[in-house]
């Protein structure tokens, strides 16, 4: 079930995927359905996890401000896979159902690079804002050149990812014990 709501979505993005299409697609009634998920918001968690279920920690080797990075740019990538993939995981992340860790995960690597606990809360709050925030920006700016509503876009999502990620982990750096405090 959760493969057949991850095809609709990929296919026909988030404003058209509901339980009804769901059930249609896997040809039950959508009363079957809430045999395995109890609501719609149920379901969208599920797909929200199964989305981030490759954003995890490399090797534990890795400098904490370069696990940072790639655990930025493979949630990025994550979301940037699926069709309304950003606004998708917004909305599970808001509802606090969602199982991912990936909040964890960017917690302890900045721990791990010797942040207080309350910086490191502030390096996983402003990287989840800027991929979030710009990969939506991204998807609905393409989705809106590909119906006509507006011309594409020119700005470079690549790059002002890159240049936010940079600050971002450049202010965590200063943020260190003995680092300009």
């Amino acid at each position: 079930m959760l493969k057949t709501a991850l095809a609709i979505l990929r296919q026909y993005g988030l404003a058209d995927l509901s339980m009804r299409r769901v059930a249609t697609e896997l040809e039950v009634r959508p009363s079957a359905l809430y045999w395995h998920f109890t609501n719609k918001q149920a379901l969208l968690t599920a797909m929200a996890d199964t989305v981030l279920s490759g954003v995890a920690p490399r090797s534990p080797r890795m400098r904490w401000d370069r696990q940072l990075e790639r655990l930025a740019v493979d949630l990025r990538a994550a979301l940037l896979a699926v069709t309304d993939g950003a606004e998708l995981v917004s909305i599970s992340q808001a509802s606090g159902l969602s199982s991912a860790a990936v909040g964890d995960h960017l917690v302890a690597a900045a721990r791990r690079g010797g942040l207080s606990a309350r910086d490191a809360a502030a390096v996983r709050t402003a990287v989840w804002q800027l991929v979030i925030g710009l990969t939506i920006e991204q998807q609905t700016r393409a989705q809106m050149a590909g119906i006509g509503a507006l011309p594409p876009s020119d700005r470079e999502f690549d790059r002002e990812f890159a240049d936010g990620l940079a600050l971002i982990l450049d202010g965590a750096r200063h943020r260190l014990p003995g680092e300009g405090q």
